[in-house]
C-alpha cells in the first residue's frame, strides 16, 4: 500500500532517524524530541495537542467520515547509557542513548502520518497517533518535576491515560523494535504480550562484631540466605503451574563490611514478573511477609521497600487474529512469527491495553544473527527496517479501521 510514495521517502526519513539519535532524551525531558514530532504533524495537517502527561504529543488524523478511533503509539525516551555502537551517527549526549530504538518509533510513526494525511480516503474515522514520554523510566532528576504536575506512578503510559489519552479510543496497536527477530518479520503474541515488573528492596538490619565472636552480633547473612530461598520457591509453591511466574534477585551487599566480620546489615534488591493480576497482588503480600517473618526469627529487623511497575501487557486475541492476518497479507504468512510464547520482558503500554482492547507486536530490526540486544550499548537498529516499518503502520491503520468499523473487537 503506497510502496511508491514510502520509498521515495528514504532519505528523509533515514536523516530524521539519524538526528533523533544523536540527541537522545530522558523521560520526561523529551523537549527537543516532542517540538520535532508536534512541527512535524502541524506541517502534516493534523489536529495536535501538546505537553499531555508533560512532554507527549498527540496528533489526530480525521477522515472527514463517521468511523472508530484507532489508536498507535510510539515511545519517545532514551536510557542512559553510554553508546558504544560503530556508527556515523552516534549519540551526541554523553551518557545517554537511543538503546531501545524509541528514534525509531518516533521516526516511523511520524512517516505512517505523512503517508496518511495524504490518503485520507482510504479509511473512515480517525487515527490518533501518540508520541509518549518516559517509557523506560522517570530520571532521578524529572521525579519532583514530575509530582509537581500530578503523577507519582511507574510509566509515562499510565500518566497518558491519566489525562485522558485512551478517552473516545475504540483500540489500539504498539510496534517495539526487536533486534532478536531479523528485518522483515515481525513477531506476534496471541494474549499475553510483555509481564507486569514489579521491585522491592530489602534492608535486614543486624547488629555487626568480629568474625571471630559472631555470638556477641546479630548477623543479618544468614537471614539473607533464608530469605532468597523463600522467595525463590514462591512460584513453585504458591503459584499454580500453569501460571507464567519469575523472580530475580539482582543486587546484593552488606554496605560497609569485610570478610572477617559480621555484617551489621544487607541489603537485597529484585523483582517479579507475571501475567496475572491475582498472582501479582499474592506476591507482593507475600515477599514483605516472608521477609518480615525471617528477619524476626533470625533476631534482625526489616525496612521493605516496594516499587510498583508496570503492568501486563494483554492483547485482545480477536483483535489480535485480526491484526496477524494483515501482517500476513503485507509481509507474507512466512514473515509473520504469531506464536503463544509470551515475553516476559515488560512495556508500559499494558496502561493502554487494560483499557482498550489492542496488539502489542515487535518489529525484526535484527541481521538474523547475534545483533546486540535492547538495552545493550552496541545496539544498533537496521536502517532498513524503518520504511518496513511505516509500511507496517500505514497498512495496519487502513485495515484495521475498516475491521472496527465492520465487525468491531
Amino acid at each position: 500500500m503506497y510502496e511508491q510514495e514510502i520509498m521515495e521517502m528514504k532519505d528523509s526519513v533515514t536523516a530524521m532517524f539519524e538526528d533523533l539519535h544523536r540527541h537522545p532524551e530522558r523521560g520526561f525531558n523529551e523537549i527537543r524530541t516532542s517540538g520535532i514530532i508536534a512541527e512535524y504533524l502541524k506541517k502534516c495537517g493534523l489536529s495536535i495537542t501538546e505537553h499531555v502527561a508533560m512532554t507527549g504529543v498527540v496528533g489526530i488524523l480525521d477522515s472527514g467520515r463517521p468511523g472508530k478511533t484507532l489508536m498507535i503509539r510510539a515511545d519517545m525516551d532514551c536510557l542512559a547509557i553510554k553508546e558504544l555502537a560503530d556508527c556515523s551517527y552516534r549519540s551526541e549526549y554523553e551518557g545517554n542513548m537511543h538503546a531501545c530504538g524509541h528514534d525509531g518509533h518516533v521516526t516511523m510513526l511520524l512517516g505512517a502520518a505523512a503517508i496518511l494525511a495524504k490518503h485520507k480516503e482510504a479509511f473512515s474515522g480517525k487515527i490518533k497517533f501518540v508520541f509518549q514520554p518516559a517509557e523506560e523510566e522517570t530520571p532521578e532528576f524529572m521525579k519532583e518535576k514530575v509530582k509537581a504536575a500530578g503523577y507519582d506512578g511507574a510509566g509515562g503510559a499510565a500518566f497518558m491515560v491519566k489525562e485522558g489519552v485512551t478517552e473516545g479510543v475504540d483500540a489500539c496497536l504498539v510496534m517495539h523494535v526487536q533486534p532478536s527477530v531479523p528485518t522483515g518479520k515481525v513477531f506476534v503474541s496471541k494474549k499475553n504480550a510483555c509481564a507486569s515488573s514489579d521491585v522491592f528492596k530489602i534492608t535486614i538490619q543486624g547488629h555487626g562484631g568480629h568474625g571471630a565472636r559472631p555470638h556477641e552480633a546479630v548477623d543479618p547473612v544468614p537471614a539473607a540466605g533464608e530469605l532468597i530461598s523463600a522467595i525463590h520457591m514462591l512460584p513453585t509453591r504458591e503459584v499454580s503451574a500453569l501460571e507464567t511466574c519469575v523472580f530475580s534477585i539482582g543486587k546484593l551487599e552488606t554496605p560497609g563490611s569485610v570478610w572477617n566480620a559480621v555484617a551489621d546489615s544487607v541489603v537485597l534488591e529484585g523483582g517479579y514478573r507475571t501475567f496475572n493480576q491475582k498472582v501479582r497482588e499474592h506476591l507482593t503480600k507475600r515477599v514483605e511477609k516472608l521477609a518480615d517473618s525471617i528477619a524476626k526469627a533470625n533476631r534482625c529487623t526489616l525496612k521493605y521497600e516496594h516499587t510498583e511497575g508496570y503492568q501486563p501487557c494483554i492483547n485482545d486475541v480477536k483483535f489480535t487474529e485480526k491484526t496477524v492476518e494483515v501482517l500476513s497479507e503485507l509481509l507474507g504468512a512466512e514473515n509473520v512469527i504469531d506464536t503463544e510464547e509470551p515475553a516476559m520482558t515488560s512495556e508500559d503500554c499494558g496502561a493502554y491495553l487494560a483499557k482498550v482492547p489492542g496488539t502489542f507486536f515487535w518489529l525484526g530490526v535484527g541481521d538474523g544473527g547475534n545483533s546486540p540486544a535492547l538495552h545493550n550499548p552496541y545496539f544498533h537498529l537496521n536502517p532498513e527496517a524503518l520504511l518496513i516499518g511505516i509500511r507496517v503502520h500505514v497498512n495496519n491503520a487502513v485495515k484495521m479501521l475498516e475491521y472496527l468499523n465492520t465487525e468491531g473487537v
